[in-house]
């Protein structure tokens, strides 16, 4: 796979993708604001939750909603958030084989080994997104009798996904930045190579 992108890859592959996620993510913290004014997507215990919350909150979190509430977490969010892991998983592998192609002044080059295990990250995330999704439609379904260890697992869940999506974020930040910092002084130095000594 890494072969295929080093070849046809460009940089408007990857800035496209990374505009289509965020502008998704966009759209569904603008549908949540509307139909869910007291809730925030970075905010325990929809969203980004990088700890844990226990079955009362979540409970609490649901009852205060109310019934339109729920259909909307039901029937709009959560369908929304079937298609956002995708984006984000596409988006970051592009960014991550972008820039730490070998062979270029402008990128942090690593080994496939690397690379590979870089790119792990965000498939976890993926996973762990989906399986948020699904554990969260079990507890609406089941809703008001949640099972503490559904609730529990919930929870486990949107923390995991929480962690990874932050952490896939950063390691993503850290190549472009490493990135530019190479491009800098690879200019830097030509500059320097083409004036001669002084």
């Amino acid at each position: 796979m890494l072969s295929v992108l080093d070849r046809r890859l460009t940089l408007w592959h990857v800035w496209l993708l990374n505009v289509i996620a965020l502008a998704w993510f966009a759209g569904m913290l603008l549908a949540t604001q509307s139909s869910l004014p007291g809730v925030k997507l970075f905010r325990c215990p929809i969203g980004l939750c990088l700890g844990y919350y226990t079955p009362l909150e979540l409970h609490a979190t649901l009852t205060r909603i109310g019934a339109e509430g729920r259909q909307f977490l039901l029937q709009t969010l959560l369908p929304l958030d079937m298609v956002l892991p995708f984006l984000v998983l596409a988006a970051l592998t592009l960014t991550y084989a972008w820039y730490s192609r070998p062979a270029n002044g402008t990128t942090v080059p690593l080994s496939r080994g690397a690379r590979y295990a870089l790119m792990c990250t965000p498939l976890a995330y993926c996973a762990a997104d989906y399986a948020e999704n699904w554990a969260l439609a079990e507890v609406l379904a089941a809703y008001p009798n949640v099972p503490y260890r559904l609730a529990r697992r919930a929870s486990f869940l949107t923390a995991a996904k929480s962690q990874l999506i932050v952490a896939s974020v950063g390691i993503a930040v850290a190549l472009v930045v490493a990135a530019w910092g190479l491009a800098h002084r690879s200019r830097n130095g030509g500059n320097r190579h083409a004036q001669g000594p002084s």
